[in-house]
């Protein structure tokens, strides 16, 4: 297993993300002072959230400590073993793999942001070396490995930037082995449209019944949908 890049670009793309101009771009849009639906406004959730950059937000996702009660429900609803094949969507620095792999015995995750590759690799090193972890540059439409390859998988604070949910939970569906399970953590749908700041209107909220049914349509069974305060949504379910 291995650090796979599937764009040669992918590395020159990571330094997106560097420079007083960035800097300034990223402090208009934490004032929230970025119009919706305009280039700076999707540039600023790209490098910040949706596909972070740079060296601002590589410090951040070193230690992203406002993530951190989410990818623990995410553990404690898997309920890993050691005879677990562990797959992860999204996986941003890494942490939530590196917990992961203290349990299960192997793991691989897709990442769009060359940085959070280059960052997740360097904190999962020893695994990757160990042939336990293989990390791939690619697109959670299409995932890169075979069908029935893992027996869990986990999307944690990321399924909301998905384009094509329904593609995606297809995609997971697809890779999980019969009896699988699946942990989404995300948000959920609220009153206050400006509940998570500046990224807000660029986040995708599902009703829990919608995402219920996403989850039936793609094949997955005994599914569960939760929002346990704290404007958060977990999804649990079996690949059928």
């Amino acid at each position: 297993m291995s650090c796979v890049m599937s764009e040669e670009q992918a590395m020159s793309e990571g330094t997106q993300g560097a420079g007083p101009e960035v800097d300034r771009l990223i402090e208009e849009g934490m004032a929230g002072r970025l119009r919706p639906g305009t280039e700076a406004f999707e540039r600023f959730i790209d490098l910040t959230a949706r596909r972070p950059g740079g060296t601002r937000m590589v410090a951040h996702y070193r230690d992203p400590r406002d993530h951190q009660e989410s990818f623990e429900i995410a553990l404690r609803a898997l309920r890993l073993t050691p005879r677990d094949r562990y797959l992860e969507i999204g996986f941003g620095g890494g942490q939530l793999l590196e917990m992961a792999l203290r349990t299960v015995r192997s793991a691989a995750g897709i990442d769009h942001s060359p940085d959070m590759l280059a960052l997740a690799s360097e904190r999962n090193t020893a695994a990757i070396v160990a042939g336990r972890l293989q990390l791939v540059y690619g697109d959670v439409h299409r995932l890169p490995w075979p069908d029935d390859e893992f027996t869990c998988a986990a999307a944690v604070n990321m399924f909301f930037f998905v384009t094509s949910p329904e593609v995606c939970l297809g995609e997971l569906h697809r890779v999980l082995r019969p009896r699988g399970r699946l942990v989404i953590v995300t948000v959920a749908p609220g009153p206050d449209p400006n509940a998570h700041g500046p990224w807000s209107p660029a986040l995708r909220a599902y009703p829990a019944e919608v995402m219920e049914a996403m989850l039936r349509r793609a094949g997955f069974g005994k599914v569960r949908v939760e929002e346990p305060g704290g404007d958060r949504q977990v999804c649990r379910a079996v690949a059928s």
